[in-house]
């Protein structure tokens, strides 16, 4: 079993605390991604289970071993970094190979576990190159050709595609996600970029400032978000949000009054709320359409600033009651600058946040 278990690990340096009190399950065969901003502290809680660096406080366990005192050598993980660290000097070949060399296993085995190593990421026919003589998408798959070959039971994985370019990082995510089923290993990654996040993972781990906001599945924390900042965070373009007033709770029903906007009766938890206490309503950007829907809506009137026309979709930054709202619309339809324009949004997809940012309301 390659199950990853943390429980409450934090840890500090001198008077700052990088990771808080993590408790946390990976399933065995799972993958799993760590997402957040710079400093959230997601490459940090990989290099604790990774034994690079001690854990504060807490436990690190894979399977049914305890890992917390053992060192990185000792644990059963391979990591892949955002840098390839490759020999320059050395082959394709002897890369892979090193650390099969460093266990001091036979020639003959490791022609055999580097061959197989080098066919599962495609770089047959590379192994006597040099790295100076490879793409940056082919160097990385060396590097995890490397950490293949040590069998490991977790794979730790380290922003590796942030050195690429965005096609080729296109390219090195499906070829990640069609590895990790052939595999069938567990895997961990780290990275900044939520369009990752959403495209690769089974589950998601969304990090900020050293703890845990939310863990889910992309869709449900898509669709579901627990409260502000992982609304905020998961989504492209943004989610839209507007303050508002409670002025009624009736039953599931929280009455708001929205500057700028006027009256709104939005479903919710109302036992997060107080009369006169501030809320918050969140809007994502392609939840808004220039078409009245058949079933209860809001309605609001923006005028476009800018016109972003991407062929697929187009992007509207307009201004609405002296703030920017983005909306986001299928094709190429008819929008000029600086005109008023009608939108609507189902109340139903309209998300509902307390005063203390928490998820009160959400899209069914």
């Amino acid at each position: 079993m390659a199950e990853l278990q943390l429980q409450n690990v934090s840890k500090t340096y001198g008077t700052f605390e990088a990771v808080k009190d993590v408790s946390l399950a990976i399933e065995d065969g799972e993958f799993a991604v760590f997402v957040g901003p710079s400093g959230c502290g997601k490459s940090t809680l990989l290099r604790l289970i990774a034994g690079l660096d001690p854990v504060s406080a807490g436990t690190v366990a894979i399977g049914d071993k305890d890992m917390t005192a053992r060192q990185a050598g000792e644990r059963p993980v391979a990591m892949v970094f955002q840098s390839y660290a490759l020999y320059p000097h050395m082959s394709v070949f002897e890369n892979i190979a090193f650390p099969l060399q460093m266990e001091r296993r036979s020639k003959a085995d490791i022609r055999e576990q580097v061959a197989k190593a080098a066919a599962t990421v495609q770089l047959t026919t590379r192994l006597q190159d040099k790295p100076n003589k490879l793409s940056g998408g082919q160097r990385q798959r060396v590097a995890i050709a490397r950490a293949i070959v040590r069998k490991p039971e977790i794979f730790l994985m380290d922003e590796p595609l942030s050195n690429l370019d965005a096609a080729l990082r296109m390219e090195m995510r499906s070829e990640l996600t069609q590895l990790h089923k052939r595999l069938g290993s567990t895997m961990v990654y780290v990275t900044h970029d939520q369009l990752e996040a959403m495209t690769m993972a089974d589950r998601i781990v969304v990090l900020n400032a050293g703890k845990v906001e939310q863990v889910g599945k992309p869709m449900d924390l898509y669709h579901r978000p627990a409260n502000l900042f992982v609304a905020g965070f998961i989504g492209s373009p943004p989610m839209n949000f507007l303050a508002a007033k409670v002025t009624g709770l009736e039953g599931g029903t929280v009455l708001l009054e929205v500057p700028g906007v006027g009256q709104v009766a939005l479903p919710g938890d109302a036992s997060g709320f107080t009369v006169g206490g501030d809320a918050t309503i969140g809007i994502r950007p392609e939840a808004i359409a220039t078409a009245a829907p058949t079933e209860p809506a809001l309605s609001l009137s923006i005028t476009p600033r800018t016109v972003e026309r991407l062929g697929l979709h187009t992007i509207v930054y307009g201004e609405q009651g002296g703030r920017t709202l983005t909306a986001l619309f299928n094709g190429d339809p008819v929008i000029a600058a600086d005109a008023p324009l009608g939108v609507y949004v189902p109340l139903q997809q309209i998300h509902l946040f307390d005063a203390a940012g928490q998820a009160r309301g959400h899209r069914d």
